[in-house]
């Protein structure tokens, strides 16, 4: 008999789902991937920090930098300089090596889809199959990261002296934040299409600039984990080498893997009934 006198008999089969059960809330949804999938974001994230060394240590001395020193004496200046920090540090992983972050992103987005990945083997693959263009976004983002930090710390430090100064560091601020919002979609679409490197950046700008607010939420959510995460310096170093990349990487993948699927996937689709669209997902 199985079980003990019936009781805790688990070959038998469970109620199931109704089929006329309401869909589950994506907050949910997100907590059950997360859980289920806590054991392999580990091993993603050491992963990927053993082919990010040069960025995950550049992220960890920043973070501990910010945290401990006043950047400005007026509060409020100070709380929005850090944000926009954070927000930077959130994107240094992504910066410093493409190929690793494509493969990276490939298995969260399997995640983020509900669907099966292998860490080690669709990593390899896909960071091989994305190499000449996660090469080139990487030395695009280094470039741009230079050189809009060298003009928003001019533009800052002579803010008081000039009121175009001061508009013009905030347009620079709010244009690395939108670059940074980019960033959410840029390697997502470049595991997902057949795209080249320039369709890439136009269309994760286009996403950027009309889900902004929402963009700016998770991009604050993820400023926020790190900044929680590095309230005790030693207990963040931890926790950014085993679980705070991908579990920030996962975040971003869940959020944009919706509007992909809306607005190119579905779009595709219609165009091409056969089935035979520009994907790279099914390949």
């Amino acid at each position: 008999m199985a079980g003990f006198f019936g009781f805790f008999d688990y070959t038998k089969p469970g109620p199931g789902i109704p089929k006329d059960a309401p869909p589950k809330a994506r907050i949910i949804v997100f907590f059950e991937i997360f859980s289920r999938k806590f054991w392999n974001l580990i091993k993603i994230n050491m992963m990927f920090s053993l082919f990010n060394i040069p960025g995950i240590v550049a992220a960890v001395v920043a973070s501990i930098f910010i945290l401990q020193n006043p950047i400005v004496e007026d509060p409020l200046q100070e709380l929005f300089m850090r944000f926009v920090f954070g927000t930077v540090l959130v994107c240094i992983p992504v910066v410093t090596v493409g190929p690793a972050q494509a493969g990276f992103t490939y298995i969260l987005r399997n995640y983020a889809r509900e669907e099966h990945a292998f860490i080690w083997g669709d990593f390899k693959e896909h960071a091989a199959k994305n190499f000449k263009e996660g090469l080139l976004i990487s030395v695009i983002d280094f470039i741009i990261v230079i050189v809009m930090g060298i003009a928003i710390n001019f533009y800052w430090e002579h803010k008081e002296s000039n009121l175009m100064m001061s508009f013009a560091a905030g347009l620079l601020v709010i244009s690395f934040v939108i670059f940074m919002m980019m960033h959410m979609y840029i390697y997502p679409m470049l595991v997902t299409f057949k795209l080249t490197v320039k369709q890439i950046y136009k269309n994760a700008l286009i996403f950027a600039i009309i889900k902004f607010f929402p963009n700016l939420g998770i991009l604050m959510l993820c400023s926020l984990l790190i900044f929680a995460t590095f309230y005790f310096p030693v207990v963040g170093v931890i926790l950014f080498l085993l679980i705070t990349v991908s579990t920030i990487g996962l975040i971003t993948n869940f959020f944009v893997y919706p509007s992909l699927k809306k607005y190119l996937m579905d779009k595709l689709e219609d165009r091409n009934p056969s089935g035979e669209i520009d994907q790279q997902s099914e390949t």
